[in-house]
C-alpha cells in the first residue's frame, strides 16, 4: 500500500469512528429523553410490584462485578478513558452485606430447593471473601444444597466455592488456588532510559510506595512485611479449603507447588483438579445445564433451561418487604470512605474529599443523628485530601457525639489518618491495616531536556522561586522537601499515638509503613475490638446513650443532570478499537498518574501493597 494510501485509509478509519460517536450519541440522546418522560406515566401504570415466588426455586448467586463496602455513583461526564478502556459502562458495584443478607437469609428459606454459586467474576479482597465463605457454609449446615461452579477458579472463588456440597468445573478449567504473589514493576532503570528523574523522599522503614521508582528489585524490608501478613492469610484459607473438601492438611500447598508438574503429566487441569478431590465434577456448559435439570426440573420441563430460579436481587427484595419498619426517631450516620483518598467528588474507586466532607458536614446539622459510624474500606491516598475529611470529623466530634471507625477490607495509611478522631476503632480479623508511613514523589526533567539539547535560563526575585522541575533539584530543595515529609509523618505518628493513649515512641516501632492484619492490629494496640459494621453500630449506640436507632446512610447525592449523563453515557457504548498494549498501559498507570500529579508536590499516605488481591 502507498502511502498516500495508507493516510486515506487513516483518515476513512477516523472519520467513521467519529461519525459512529456523533450517531450514537444523537441516538442515545434521543432515547434517554423518551426514557425520562414516560417514566412518570409507565411507573404509575406498574407501580404495585409483582409477588416474588421462591417456592422450589434455585437462588442464582452469580453475581458479575466487584465487591464493595458501599456503591459509588460516578458523577456524569464524558470519561474518555472509560470508552478508550472499553466502553462508557462502570463496574457492577456489590455491596456485601447485601450480599451476606442474601446468603444468611438462604440458609433457614425452607422454600428455595437449592443454592446455585458462581463467584469466578466477582472480585473482591480477602476479608470479603472470608465473610462471604462463612455465610455459605452455614447454608450448607443448615441442610440447604449449595452447588457450584466456574470455569476459572482462583484463591477467593475457590475458598467461597469449597463450601459447597458439590463443586464443579468446566472440562477447560483450572483451579488456580496458588496462594498469595505478590509483584510489582520495578521502573529504575526505564526512568534511567527516558532521562526522567524522580526524587523521592520518604519517612518509615516499610513504606515500600516509592521502590519501584528508586529500585529494580523488591527490597528485604518489603518482602517481610509482606510475607508476614500473607503467610498467615493463605494457611487460614486453606484450612478453611481443606476442612470444607475434606481433604488432608497440606494437600492445597502440595498442589500449588507442584501444578505445573501434574500439568506436564497430565494437561487437563481439571482432571487433576477432580483425582485430588479439589471437585466433584468436571462439566461442559451443556452438561451442567443437563445435571440442573435432572435434578431441579423446570416448570417448562425444557431441558435445554436452566432451573427455575431467583436472582440475588429479586431475593434481596423479597427479604426487604418482610423487614419490619424501623420507626425510631434516632439516627446513627454510617459515612463511607471508599477507595484511594483524593481531593474532588467521590467516584468508583476514588474517596472523594468533597463529596465525605459534605456527608460529615450533613451529619452534623442533623440533630436527629446521634453518633457517627466512619466506615473505611481505602488504602489511603493523599494528606491534604484525609486532613480535609478529618477536620471535618472533628466538627462533629466537638458537637459532643461519638464517633466510631469501622474498617473493611482495608484501611491503611491515609485510610488509618481518617480513624484518628474516633472513640473506638473496630476491624476485621483480616483488615489489612497499619502502613503508617509517607513519601512523596517529584519528577524533574532535566535528564530529558540535556538529552533534547534544550538549556533553560533565566532570572528570579528570590531564591526559593529559582528552581523549576526543568533543573536538577538542588540539596537545598531537596533537604526542604524531606523535612516536610518528616514533619507529616511526626504528625502522623503523632495522632494514631494520642487516639491510641500510647507514646510516641511506643508507636514508632509498628508504623514506618509496615502493614498488618486486623487480629495483629489488636494485639499492637492499633485498633480496640475485632467486629464488623454491626458491632461498631452497636458501639455507636451504648456510646451515644440510645436504645434504638435507625442507621442513616450518607452516600454520593445524584442530580437530574448526573442521573441524564450517566443513562447517555451508558446508552453511546463506544469502544475505540486500540492496541490491546496501549489499553494495559494505561489500565496500570492511570491511578498511579491520579496520585502523582506532576503539577503538584503531592505528599501521599498509600499502601500500594492494599491493591493486591
Amino acid at each position: 500500500m502507498s502511502e498516500k494510501q495508507s493516510i486515506w485509509s487513516k483518515a476513512d478509519s477516523f472519520l467513521t469512528t467519529t461519525r459512529k460517536i456523533i450517531f450514537n450519541s444523537l441516538t442515545a440522546l434521543i432515547l434517554v429523553i423518551v426514557t425520562f418522560s414516560l417514566l412518570g406515566g409507565i411507573g404509575s401504570m406498574f407501580s404495585s410490584s409483582e409477588e416474588i415466588d421462591t417456592e422450589d426455586k434455585v437462588l442464582w448467586f452469580k453475581p458479575i462485578g466487584v465487591v464493595v463496602d458501599s456503591e459509588v455513583s460516578n458523577s456524569g461526564d464524558f470519561n474518555f478513558n472509560s470508552i478508550v478502556l472499553g466502553g462508557a459502562n462502570g463496574v457492577e458495584q456489590h455491596e456485601l452485606q447485601d450480599l451476606l443478607d442474601v446468603l444468611n437469609h438462604a440458609a433457614n428459606d425452607d422454600n428455595l430447593a437449592a443454592v446455585y454459586v458462581n463467584v469466578s467474576e466477582l472480585g473482591m479482597y480477602w476479608s470479603s471473601a472470608f465473610k462471604i465463605a462463612e455465610a455459605l457454609r452455614s447454608v450448607r449446615d443448615n441442610g440447604k444444597r449449595v452447588i457450584a461452579y466456574a470455569e476459572q477458579y482462583n484463591n477467593n472463588s475457590y475458598l467461597i466455592s469449597s463450601q459447597a456440597n458439590e463443586v464443579l468445573i468446566n472440562e477447560y478449567g483450572q483451579v488456580s488456588a496458588f496462594g498469595f504473589s505478590r509483584k510489582r514493576e520495578y521502573m529504575k532503570d526505564l526512568y534511567k532510559n527516558l532521562k526522567l528523574n524522580y526524587n523521592v523522599f520518604t519517612a518509615g522503614d516499610f513504606k515500600s510506595g516509592p521502590e519501584p521508582y528508586t529500585r529494580d528489585s523488591m527490597s528485604e524490608n518489603d518482602k517481610l512485611a509482606w510475607n508476614e501478613f500473607a503467610n498467615p492469610m493463605w494457611s487460614k484459607m486453606t484450612d478453611m479449603m481443606e476442612d470444607a473438601r475434606n481433604l488432608e492438611e497440606g494437600t492445597i500447598q502440595n498442589y500449588g507447588d507442584n501444578a505445573w508438574e501434574l500439568s506436564t503429566e497430565n494437561p487437563e487441569m481439571a482432571e487433576v483438579a477432580l483425582e485430588l478431590g479439589l471437585v466433584d465434577m468436571v462439566v461442559t456448559r451443556e452438561e451442567i445445564k443437563a445435571y440442573m435439570f435432572e435434578e431441579f426440573p423446570n416448570e417448562d420441563d425444557d431441558k435445554y433451561a436452566f432451573p427455575d430460579n431467583i436472582s440475588i436481587y429479586d431475593y434481596l427484595a423479597k427479604i426487604k418487604e418482610d423487614e419490619v419498619e424501623n420507626t425510631s426517631k434516632n439516627k446513627i450516620a454510617v459515612v463511607n470512605v471508599e477507595g484511594a483518598i483524593m481531593t474532588g467528588e467521590a467516584m468508583y474507586g476514588v474517596a472523594g474529599s468533597d463529596t465525605i466532607v459534605e456527608n460529615i458536614q450533613s451529619a452534623t446539622k442533623n440533630k436527629s443523628v446521634k453518633a457517627l459510624v466512619l466506615r473505611v474500606n481505602s488504602p489511603g491516598g493523599d494528606v491534604w485530601a484525609s486532613e480535609l475529611i478529618t477536620n471535618a470529623l472533628n466538627e462533629f466530634k466537638e458537637t459532643g457525639r461519638p464517633i466510631v471507625a469501622s474498617m473493611g477490607d482495608i484501611a491503611a495509611s491515609g485510610g488509618v489518618w481518617v480513624t484518628t478522631l474516633s472513640d473506638e476503632i473496630f476491624a476485621e480479623k483480616d483488615t489489612l491495616t497499619g502502613s503508617i508511613g509517607v513519601y512523596g514523589i517529584v519528577p524533574t526533567l532535566d535528564g530529558i531536556y540535556d538529552w533534547a539539547g534544550i538549556k533553560v535560563d533565566g532570572v528570579s526575585s528570590t531564591k526559593a522561586g529559582e528552581w523549576d522541575e526543568r533543573y536538577a533539584m538542588p540539596e537545598y530543595v531537596k533537604d526542604g522537601i524531606q523535612a516536610g515529609i518528616d514533619h507529616v509523618y511526626v504528625k502522623f505518628v503523632s495522632k494514631v499515638a494520642d487516639n491510641r493513649n500510647m507514646a510516641f515512641e511506643d508507636v514508632l516501632p509498628i508504623a514506618g509503613g509496615r502493614i498488618w492484619a486486623g487480629y495483629k492490629a489488636l494485639e499492637l494496640g492499633l485498633v480496640d475490638k475485632i467486629g464488623g459494621l454491626d458491632e461498631a453500630l452497636k458501639s455507636a449506640a451504648e456510646r451515644a446513650g440510645i436504645e434504638d436507632f435507625v442507621v442513616k446512610n450518607y452516600k454520593k447525592p445524584m442530580d437530574p443532570f448526573d442521573v441524564f449523563l450517566n443513562e447517555l453515557l451508558e446508552n453511546i457504548n463506544i469502544e475505540i478499537d486500540l492496541d490491546p498494549r496501549l489499553k494495559l498501559i494505561n489500565s496500570k498507570l492511570e491511578k498511579h498518574l491520579k496520585l502523582i500529579d506532576p503539577e503538584k508536590r503531592n505528599i501521599l499516605m498509600y499502601c500500594f501493597e492494599c491493591e493486591v488481591k
